[in-house]
């Protein structure tokens, strides 16, 4: 028990600071670069000149990558910032994108590539672990963030760089803010009301709705997920609604190593997926998944399908989209549009909690090749925590993009949320200060509430900022991951014949994969790190 208490008692502190940080952003004034960079420790005050040591005579370009879809006022943004940047240390970018249907297959591909690479977006969901595990990213020592990232170092909460360790050794640029989101899946309340439909004020409470929406909407599919971000989401959320919420220790887009834990545990217990203590869990979970896909409620083509459940909800061709509390503003802003009534619904465990974010769920890595990693520094600072530029890679372009009325953020005359080229949230610059940014003018009531819900439906969870290092053991966790794709997708889609004998057979496959090795691993440092937490 005393265990217990001590890691609830690291938790809390945590989760205090990320309500008092999930508020729209305070005023605060520009810099002058020039006299910014970091000048005494021990003063605490900022310069940004030759003192530090740094020579910015030469013109340098930088390459990185965000995730997502390139939105179509990119290259205008991308224009202005290179302005500022350049007038500022003397640099300019090149951002380029992996889409969402792509993540799984060209991550890896993109940093393993010839191509002169500066900086790419990561996090604990988008392969910090493994891309470092392979060298992929260059190490991280405090006096460069202090000598090159002065204003993110300010900005961000030590236990930020504790989080984002591998082997005691940080290899990321985590966020200053994480995000206050649950998971939340968004339905066509009018189509609901439309078929006489009983209220859905829950996941469980989701079947009736779908069998309506089957029945009477030929041209849309009740879910539609695609084979990277949302492949997973049915089968999780209806078992966090049944059972428990299981988190895989592994988990990276659309992979995992069947390695699980309850996030609502405090301990962190560890288990096998096929464990007698889980195995039923899940088998229930998939016999409903199955019977849905069935019954012709899950799209057929999940594997190949590279378009979200989001932008097929709000193109009219499905029922559901899937995301989180942050980007949910977008479908609020769209539908309005479009004369829809949609209603949110939250996808939290049995007990109501969803666990936290961590700092390094959103963050980037500077490439272990890049030929210019302290200017890439410079610019990352600028980008995260510079007012001006943060509120031009989130928002765009003042007067095109938005304007300011009453101090918070509007669409300017002539423009609506379908024609703005640049809407907030979507560009992939998710690891910027939020705390800096202006609040939407359109954020209505219920999206308001939206976000004050999420700040009660957070929870501790014990491996939410734990990241494996998988140095000893890199061929056995690259073969779970394959066993996850090829064995367990398909249950989570209901694309199998059987679901007892898919899991029995994912159960001898995790096993020749090397699994024991890995879980015998996974005990030692979640012990350690366990440890670490309650110094």
């Amino acid at each position: 028990m005393r265990k217990k208490k001590s890691l609830c008692a690291y938790a809390i502190p945590i989760i205090l600071s990320l309500l008092i940080l999930s508020g729209c952003g305070e005023e605060v004034p520009n810099t002058d670069i020039a006299t910014f960079y970091k000048d005494s420790e021990a003063s605490g005050t900022f310069q940004y000149n030759t003192k530090a040591g740094i020579d910015m005579s030469a013109k340098v370009k930088i390459t990185g990558y965000l995730i997502g879809e390139r939105l179509p006022g990119m290259n205008d943004v991308l224009e202005k910032l290179n302005e500022k940047l350049l007038n500022d240390i003397n640099t300019t970018m090149e951002i380029n994108y992996i889409r969402w249907g792509d993540l799984q297959s060209k991550y890896a591909l993109v940093l393993a590539s010839g191509e002169d690479l500066d900086w790419i977006f990561t996090g604990n969901w988008a392969y910090y672990g493994q891309e470092a595990a392979k060298g992929a990213f260059l190490e991280i020592k405090q006096d460069m963030v202090r000598k090159y990232m002065p204003r993110h170092y300010k900005a961000t909460n030590p236990q930020a760089w504790k989080e984002g360790l591998i082997g005691g050794k940080l290899f990321m640029i985590p966020t200053s803010t994480p995000d206050i989101k649950v998971n939340e899946v968004a339905i066509r309340e009018d189509l609901r009301q439309k078929y006489n439909v009983p209220e859905v004020n829950k996941w469980l409470d989701i079947e009736p709705y779908l069998e309506a929406i089957k029945k009477n909407e030929p041209d849309m599919i009740p879910i539609s997920v695609d084979s990277a971000i949302d492949i997973t989401r049915p089968f999780f959320y209806q078992l966090a609604a049944t059972s428990k919420s299981y988190f895989d220790l592994f988990f990276a887009t659309s992979g995992g190593s069947g390695i699980v834990s309850d996030t609502d545990d405090p301990e962190g217990k560890l288990f096998k997926i096929t464990d007698p203590e889980v195995i039923n869990d899940y088998k229930n979970a998939a016999y409903k998944i199955k019977d849905w896909y069935d019954k012709g409620y899950i799209n057929k083509n999940a594997f190949s399908n590279k378009v979200r459940s989001m932008d097929s909800f709000l193109s009219g061709k499905s029922s559901i989209a899937y995301g989180n509390t942050v980007d949910m503003q977008n479908i609020f802003n769209k539908v309005n549009e479009q004369g829809w009534k949609v209603k949110i619904i939250p996808g939290l465990s049995k007990k109501g909690t969803y666990p936290q974010d961590s700092h390094i769920n959103n963050g980037f890595a500077i490439v272990s090749k890049s030929k210019n990693p302290e200017r890439t520094m410079m610019a990352m600072d600028l980008i995260m925590e510079e007012p001006e530029y943060n509120q031009l890679v989130y928002y765009g372009i003042e007067g095109k993009n938005y304007v300011i009325k009453n101090g918070k953020i509007a669409l300017p005359d002539g423009v609506t949320s379908e024609t703005n080229t640049f809407p907030p949230d979507l560009a992939g610059f998710w690891f910027v200060n939020k705390n800096l940014l202006k609040c939407p003018e359109n954020w209505n009531d219920e999206y308001i509430q939206l976000r004050e819900a999420a700040k009660k439906q957070i929870a501790p969870y014990a491996y939410s900022a734990f990241v494996p290092d998988i140095s000893n053991i890199k061929t056995e966790v690259s073969n779970l991951n394959q066993v996850v794709v090829q064995y367990f997708n398909p249950i989570n889609l209901g694309m199998i014949k059987d679901v007892d004998e898919a899991f029995d057979v994912f159960d001898e496959r995790l096993t020749s994969a090397g699994f024991d090795k890995v879980m015998e691993e996974m005990k030692h440092q979640t012990d350690e790190y366990k440890k670490e937490l309650m110094k």
